[in-house]
């Protein structure tokens, strides 16, 4: 058990400082690392295609993202960045195409895995809907002439 918990550490010490997580103490942070695991793309990779039924929530640990809607450009991501945050939550259909325009790892959380944390620790929604809400404000601002 010890031995898990170390190995989770670092991981979960990044996950904090990434605004979706940033608000959940020490041990909610370890718990969603041990749920998930890293993933990485090649450069030019497609990672997620628009209209695909979505699996998981990446948040980027180093690299960089483009996403596009219908082709077109609507955001660069980089490291401390997430995207798939919808998915988790609605089990909805990807709404946007996510390119890797550089090497890039991330940390992948499934939508089981999500909702069985959520399910057994629900202290840790909160915090999430928060940022979440704080996301969809600053894309509604940034829409609306």
């Amino acid at each position: 058990m010890a031995e898990e918990r170390k190995s989770t550490q670092p991981l979960a010490e990044t996950i904090g400082t990434i605004p979706l997580f940033s608000g959940l103490d020490r041990k909610d942070r370890e718990r969603i690392a041990g749920a998930g695991r890293e993933v990485t793309f090649e450069k030019g990779k497609t990672i997620l295609r628009e209209g695909e039924p979505g699996l998981a929530l990446l948040l980027i640990l180093d690299g960089k993202v483009e996403v596009l809607k219908k082709g077109k450009l609507v955001a660069t991501l980089g490291k401390g960045r997430f995207f798939g945050e919808m998915t988790v939550i609605d089990d909805k259909p990807r709404s946007a195409d996510v390119v890797a325009v550089a090497a890039t790892r991330c940390f992948g959380l499934t939508a089981w895995a999500f909702a069985a944390l959520v399910r057994t620790y629900p202290e840790i929604a909160p915090a999430i809907m928060k940022e979440l809400v704080r996301r969809l404000r600053e894309v509604q601002e940034t829409a609306t002439p």
